[in-house]
């Protein structure tokens, strides 16, 4: 597993990154959705590019600040403790702050469409309902002028 390239371990419960510190030819994590926590054995695989560790409890990200590979990285919805990862994470949140406001966006709109969807379902179900009533009063007035016109024949 030495020349391993890629690894995913979205949704695993992975504490300890340890088995990876000697993967050297890493290019690419992720770890969404995990339990991970430390990040700092990860600090001397320099051909790391894409890390995503959305949602996990990292701490210890400026570990990671000396990477200079990273075209792609996600470490939004972290909780960040110090000072100190304020500074490297500053581009990183940055990120998570706006896609935090996406997300808020996003649900408004989705809350909107199931709102509209919802409206939309109660309209064509009263229209089905004003139809059925028009044709079950439709009967009823033919019925009733069948009894008139048979009442009056006799």
């Amino acid at each position: 597993m030495k020349n391993l390239t890629t690894l995913n371990m979205d949704n695993m419960q992975v504490v300890d990154l340890h088995p990876l510190q000697y993967l050297y030819q890493l290019e690419s994590i992720s770890a969404q959705d995990a339990c991970v926590i430390d990040v700092s054995p990860l600090s001397k695989l320099t051909q790391l590019k894409d890390l995503y560790f959305w949602n996990n409890k990292i701490t210890n990200g400026e570990t990671l600040k000396h990477q200079q590979n990273f075209s792609e990285y996600n470490f939004s919805d972290q909780e960040v403790p110090s000072d100190v990862e304020l500074k490297f994470y500053n581009k990183i949140l940055s990120v998570h702050n706006s896609q935090k406001q996406i997300r808020k966006i996003q649900d408004k709109n989705r809350i909107s469409k199931i709102r509209e969807s919802i409206i939309h379902q109660r309209e064509y179900v009263n229209l089905q309902i004003n139809e059925q009533i028009r044709a079950v009063n439709m009967k009823i007035e033919i019925w009733a002028q069948f009894i008139q016109n048979s009442d009056a024949d006799q």
